[in-house]
């Protein structure tokens, strides 16, 4: 009795490995550039925006956006605008 205790325990390892080789040949894909923008550049209609952690202003006259610090613990989520960008206008004809 005690062999096939023993028998059993063998065709167990021996069925754990063959399936864990064969997990092991799962072919992954390979990684996508991310489809987003990073919170510091911002959309590019927007004059203010956030992601409930950071947020962030253009500068006028094309200087760069300024953004605030991240809180401690604070979790991300897609960015929004708050405030749409003024429409530029055209300068005078002379």
């Amino acid at each position: 009795m005690r062999h096939n205790h023993l028998f059993a325990l063998v065709i167990v390892v021996v069925a754990g490995f063959a399936w864990a080789a064969e997990a092991a040949e799962i072919e992954i894909p390979p990684r996508r550039a991310a489809s987003d923008f990073p919170v510091q550049q911002g959309p590019a209609n927007c004059s203010r925006w956030t992601d409930e952690c950071v947020n962030c202003a253009r500068g006028a006259g094309g200087e760069p956006p300024v953004c605030s610090n991240i809180g401690f613990g604070c979790q991300p989520r897609a960015v929004r605008c708050l405030s749409p960008a003024a429409p530029q206008s055209e300068p005078a004809k002379k």
